[in-house]
């Protein structure tokens, strides 16, 4: 069973060459410590774009026609991830995407495999 969650999430990304897609080495969620046992996959998807429109106003008033372009043509990088909070715990399958669009560093937790 897969559950959707949009949890932020504290990522510890591995050091890679400049221009190469830093994969997460461990994160935090719910103030638990898991450390990414493996990478499972790697994509690339746009962001609900239309959510965010209906957030700026409210979601009470109409969406302006080209108002929401910038929030339409970003995307994320979503990476599948076996995970644990230590090693005596058995791994889950974990969703992480990292923002590429927003400013610094924001990662959430999308998706939870059980």
């Amino acid at each position: 069973m897969v559950r959707r969650f949009s949890d932020v999430v504290q990522v510890r990304p591995v050091e890679g060459a400049a221009g190469v897609a830093r994969r997460p080495e461990a994160f935090i969620w719910r103030g638990r410590l898991y450390v990414v046992r493996d990478v499972l996959a790697q994509w690339r998807e746009r962001r609900a774009w239309w959510r965010e429109a209906l957030d700026a106003d409210g979601g009470g008033g109409p969406v302006v026609p080209g108002g929401s372009l910038a929030a339409a043509a970003s995307e994320q990088q979503v990476w599948r991830v076996e995970a644990s909070p230590g090693w005596s715990f058995a791994p889950g399958v974990y969703d992480l995407a990292h923002d590429e669009g927003a400013q610094g560093e924001q990662w959430q937790l999308v998706r939870v495999a059980d």
